[in-house]
């Protein structure tokens, strides 16, 4: 008998029970996502973007009257997604939408570090509208998440002339860090305790992402973010609500007084952080996070706003609910979950998804794996927001993405 003959058996059943095994297989659908792509000619360029808004029952992209037919805001955020269907699963063939995408972004950027954020129809930049102006604040922020991303991907399928453009104007970023973290480490006292000086807008939802972008180019080529991120994370600790008393304890401020649930990616920032630095400080606040407000949130039916007075007497409001709260507040729990391993965490981290699979106060599934849209959001108890524009479909599939699984 050949003695090769129950290798090549044993090969051949592995290969039939393991089919996964040489090519993953994405968790997500992006039919519905790649329906609201398109493109615009501007000069020589073709750029690649993304329709904000899509409503039912058509789900048919329609612009904003105001603001455009797309912003750097959803499309840097897209780009991550693109990154890890790419880059982790493969998907060669979305790599002319995603380079397509780098140079709207290009597009976007001003060579002085500032951000544009809607464009017309026409291709023109909108310049006027009031999240529309050359600024360094949210758009700026997400648009160099998709240049972070997008320089992972090239690092994989190299285009030499588009990487150095992306090398620059993520550079152009330093003179504004540096500007901000130049008051680091004076604090402000304030009714709700000690505040730092030293974040962008005194914002930590916004700087939660900018820990995000320093954190993933720290450490590729010439990019040394540490001192940067230190900085950065000690800021959002510093906006941490610290009193034993409150079932609000370890919840993190947003914005001065107030917490939203329109994201809030403080922890997982601050894990990034961690895993960089070994700070056992920023693995402290997010475990606080966990075990006092999480509970609290959970208890509550996920609430989507909570404003603190300086007694410590609170109002909140719980509606609307939507995919980008829900997906920053499971990233932060699985995230944690993924690296203590410790069973509440990973069952915390479970209970906040089940919202996107029907265990949310609508009793309505909020994802539909057969087309790949995410609902808009939860207006009340019995009505479900039905459009599926930009933002809750891309924070939908992050989150899908994150766990591997629907």
């Amino acid at each position: 008998m050949d003695v090769k003959l129950p290798f090549l058996i044993t090969l051949i059943f592995f290969c039939l029970c393991h089919p996964g095994k040489q090519i993953p297989e994405s968790p997500i659908n992006l039919d519905h996502a790649l329906n609201l792509v398109d493109s615009v000619k501007v000069g020589n360029e073709q750029l690649y973007f993304i329709y904000i808004y899509a409503d039912a029952p058509s789900y048919k992209p329609i612009t904003a009257i105001d603001e455009g037919i797309t912003c750097v805001d959803d499309v840097g955020r897209f780009m991550e997604v693109l990154e890890t269907e790419i880059c982790q699963y493969n998907r060669k063939d979305l790599l002319p939408i995603a380079l397509g995408m780098a140079r709207f972004l290009v597009y976007m950027s001003r060579d002085d570090g500032l951000w544009y954020n809607f464009i017309h129809a026409n291709g023109s930049i909108n310049t006027s509208y009031r999240t529309s102006v050359a600024e360094f604040q949210w758009w700026a922020v997400r648009g160099l998440r998709g240049l972070a991303a997008v320089y992972s991907i090239l690092q994989q399928y190299p285009d030499d002339e588009l990487k150095k453009v992306i090398v620059s104007r993520i550079h152009s970023m330093d003179s504004h860090l540096d500007s901000v973290l130049a008051s680091y480490p004076q604090c402000t006292v304030t009714e709700w305790g000690q505040r730092p000086t030293w974040l962008i807008k005194n914002a930590p939802d916004i700087n939660s992402e900018l820990l995000f972008v320093l954190i993933k180019l720290h450490g590729q080529a010439d990019f040394n973010y540490e001192d940067e991120i230190r900085k950065v994370a000690d800021g959002l600790v510093e906006f941490q609500y610290n009193n034993p008393d409150s079932p609000l304890d370890g919840m993190y401020f947003c914005w001065q007084n107030l917490w939203h649930n329109w994201g809030n990616n403080q922890s997982t920032a601050l894990l990034e952080a961690y895993r960089i630095t070994k700070d056992e400080k920023y693995l402290s606040s997010v475990k606080k996070w966990a075990d006092h407000f999480i509970p609290f949130l959970l208890d509550n039916r996920m609430l989507w706003e909570i404003t603190i007075a300086a007694d410590g007497s609170y109002q909140a409001t719980e509606f609307p609910q939507i995919a980008y709260g829900i997906h920053a507040l499971y990233s932060g729990m699985k995230s944690l979950a993924d690296l203590t391993k410790n069973d509440i965490y990973i069952q915390q981290a479970e209970r906040i998804f089940a919202w996107f699979e029907g265990e949310n106060v609508a009793k309505m599934t909020m994802y539909e794996k057969t087309t790949g849209r995410c609902y808009d959001g939860i207006n009340s108890a019995s009505e479900v927001n039905l459009n599926s524009g930009a933002e809750s479909t891309i924070e939908c599939l992050l989150a899908i993405q994150k766990r591997g699984k629907f």
